[in-house]
C-alpha cells in the first residue's frame, strides 16, 4: 500500500517541477523582452530623464521667484 502513495507523491513532484519549468521559462521571457524594450527604448529614456531634470530646475525657479515676489508683497503691505 505505501508503494501507491509513494507513486503519487513521485506523480506530484514531477507535475510540480514541469510547472516550475513553465514558470521559470516564462519569467525568462519577460525578462528577455523587457530589456530588449529598454536598450531599444534607451535614448527615448534619457531624453525624457533629461527633460525631467530641466523641468525641474524651472518649477525651482519659478517657486524661488514667487517667493522673492510673495516676501516684497508682504514687506510692501506691512509699510
Amino acid at each position: 500500500m505505501w508503494e501507491v502513495s509513494l507513486f503519487i507523491s513521485a506523480l506530484g513532484f514531477f507535475v510540480l517541477c514541469i510547472n516550475l519549468s513553465y514558470a521559470v521559462r516564462s519569467t525568462d521571457k519577460i525578462v528577455r523582452k523587457t530589456t530588449e524594450m529598454l536598450e531599444k527604448n534607451e535614448p527615448k529614456i534619457d531624453k525624457i530623464v533629461e527633460s525631467t531634470s530641466g523641468i525641474v530646475e524651472n518649477v525651482k525657479l519659478v517657486t524661488n521667484v514667487s517667493s522673492i515676489i510673495t516676501g516684497f508683497m508682504s514687506k510692501s503691505k506691512n509699510k
